[in-house]
């Protein structure tokens, strides 16, 4: 396909003469080459892939002929200066040469200088094509500004902003596609606000609320409102519209969004008789059985997730999903021999085959089959399973006494894996350290340390890692202190040494001045708003202190900030509060040693 002529497939206001110009050098390349200097069929192929990509949304018309250049009558005439006609002729030749990158940037300038929504248009497809999110937001945005009623460019700046997460700017775009008669994807747009601040999400579920005024019967702006009351928390309300929604036809996002409503509100047997209800009319629908199985696996009905694994399984025998699915909850049921032969089907078949040997490796470790376990876990690749693998190998050397040979295994894997270096160093040093061996974890970081000085996540895991685990506070502090002064913008560091400082020294005034600097730059950040609590509390301004670490166990409920705002509470005399606080935090993580502490020791008294 000629990309010249895709020009006229969108519509583009090119001016008569540059068609003329570009004629002249192609006609004049023609002539003075011979006829096997056409372009490669590589070249092609290239201009093919960027026409089809830019077509993505448009209908499809019959191919045109190679080289046969428009009719400049079939063009509007847009007012181009001399140098911008300089450079679209340089743009257009460039695509021509599949020299892709030098054309996007002639379009964008030319675009950005005129402001012409037909170069705005082309500039935009060619950034998307080639992944350059930024050039094509700008040119997005002067498309859609330029050509206000045209429902491409709004979904072009619409995706552009809703995939760099800008949901607040993207909704205008899908607004103007709704009312242009477009289909606009809000149910995207909905789940992406996840990620938003809560007051964010407040502000687009108004515009949703005031659209659905307008068109009270759209079911994409109705899911929208779904999942983002979903997200405030509103799980009643989020169920109510999917009920309605599902009064309609059958729609897989609207189950799982019901699903979720419903195991939020705690009414899973609900969830388990509506999924049953809705496989009865779609059997054959693999999407909705696996969210079938994975229910069923989260509400630890293992043999009933099972159960539908295998049926998804018969139809598909070779899904590595559904067989690593089937491994883990044989594993879960203490059924390593069914366990072994879903991983080794993997393993033959090539699919997911690291996690696979991963899996092997542990089985056979459980059985004290040491040397079986080395073997699988040295055939997992380096992908995602590299490191814990490692781990394994390291630890179980370690654990029969051969150190020297794990940390010789470990520094040749630094050797093999220059790129994976700083992993294997704090790998070793965390094994070392779990066992207690100081000297060798200072030694070793001490070393590497000395050759990057400057290497701020080897100083922040020497201070976080080894010195607190073994009481070096003055270690902590002079790591701390070296990244701050590196990056005085370093909030985890800020508030690191500020916490430390709180609970280990009575330095409680310098303390929250450094908490308080974190929090200036990660206002919302709950370990923050955790530790700004606690040295409260330790300056003995109890209420300010209680109401901090509130707020953070709701951002984040754990089992440490549980332990942290009971313990006010009951100093403040609210020991019914404190005690109500500690028991539904063990009731999250009944194996908490810091709840498990706290609680003994007050209860005690």
């Amino acid at each position: 396909m000629n990309l010249v002529n895709d020009t006229k497939k969108r519509n583009l206001p090119w001016p008569h003469h540059i068609w003329v110009l570009l004629a002249l050098v192609l006609m004049s390349a023609c002539a003075s080459v011979a006829p096997e200097a056409q372009p490669t069929t590589e070249e092609t192929a290239e201009a093919d892939v960027l026409a089809a990509a830019v077509h993505e949304q448009q209908e499809e018309e019959p191919e045109v002929p190679e080289f046969q250049l428009p009719h400049p009558d079939e063009y509007p005439v847009a007012n181009f200066s001399d140098d911008e006609l300089y450079e679209l002729l340089v743009a257009e030749i460039a695509v021509f040469r599949s020299e892709l990158d030098t054309a996007l940037t002639h379009y964008i300038r030319v675009a950005t200088h005129s402001r012409d929504p037909g170069v705005a248009a082309r500039a935009t497809s060619l950034a998307v094509y080639l992944q350059n999110t930024e050039q094509a937001l700008a040119a997005a945005s002067i498309w859609a500004a330029e050509e206000a009623d045209n429902i491409n460019a709004h979904r072009a700046s619409a995706d552009l902003l809703m995939r760099k997460g800008d949901l607040e700017a993207a909704i205008h775009h899908l607004e103007e596609i709704k009312r242009l008669g477009g289909m606009a994807n809000f149910g995207n747009f909905a789940l992406q606000a996840a990620s938003l601040p809560r007051n964010a999400r407040a502000s687009l579920l108004t515009v949703v609320d005031r659209m659905l005024q307008n068109y009270p019967d759209d079911e994409q702006l109705m899911f929208s409102k779904a999942v983002l009351l979903e997200q405030e928390g509103d799980h009643e309300g989020a169920l109510a519209i999917a009920d309605r929604l599902l009064g309609g036809e059958i729609n897989i996002n609207v189950i799982i969004l019901k699903v979720n409503s419903l195991k939020a509100l705690d009414r899973g047997s609900e969830a388990v008789a509506f999924l049953q209800n809705s496989l009865a009319e779609l059997p054959d629908n693999r999407r909705l059985r696996l969210i079938y199985a994975r229910f069923l696996f989260e509400i630890e009905d293992m043999e009933g997730s099972a159960e539908q694994y295998r049926i998804i399984l018969a139809s598909k025998p070779n899904d590595g999903d559904v067989l690593f699915a089937l491994a883990l909850i044989a594993m879960e049921s203490k059924d390593d021999v069914a366990a072994a032969r879903y991983l080794n089907e993997m393993v033959r078949w090539k699919l997911r085959a690291g996690e696979a040997h991963f899996y092997l490796g542990t089985i056979a470790e459980r059985s004290n089959d040491i040397d079986a376990a080395i073997m699988q876990y040295s055939q997992v690749g380096n992908g995602y399973e590299f490191l814990p693998a490692q781990s394994r190998i390291a630890g179980i050397l370690i654990d029969q006494g051969r150190v020297d040979m794990a940390r010789d295994h470990l520094e040749r894997l630094r050797d093999q894996n220059p790129a994976r270096r700083q992993q294997l160093v704090m790998l070793e040093a965390q094994l070392l350290g779990e066992r207690g061996l100081e000297s060798e974890v200072f030694d070793l970081l001490e070393q590497h340390l000395a050759n990057d000085p400057d290497n701020v996540d080897l100083l922040y895991f020497r201070a976080m890692t080894a010195a607190e685990q073994f009481d070096r506070l003055d270690i902590l502090e002079a790591d701390l202190r070296r990244i701050i002064e590196m990056d005085p913008t370093n909030a985890d560091a800020l508030n690191a040494l500020g916490y430390t400082l709180a609970d280990q020294t009575d330095r409680y005034v310098e303390a929250l001045g450094l908490i308080e600097s974190a929090l200036e730059i990660k206002p919302d950040e709950a370990a923050f708003i955790d530790s700004l609590g606690w040295v409260l509390y330790r300056l003995e301004r109890y209420e300010e202190a209680a109401m901090h670490l509130s707020r953070a166990l709701r951002m984040f409920p754990n089992d440490e900030v549980a332990a942290h705002l009971g313990e006010v509470l009951w100093v403040m005399g609210k020991r019914g509060e404190a005690s109500q606080v500690w028991e539904q935090a063990l009731g999250q993580k009944p194996d908490s040693e810091i709840l498990k502490r706290v609680i003994e020791r007050f209860t005690s008294q």
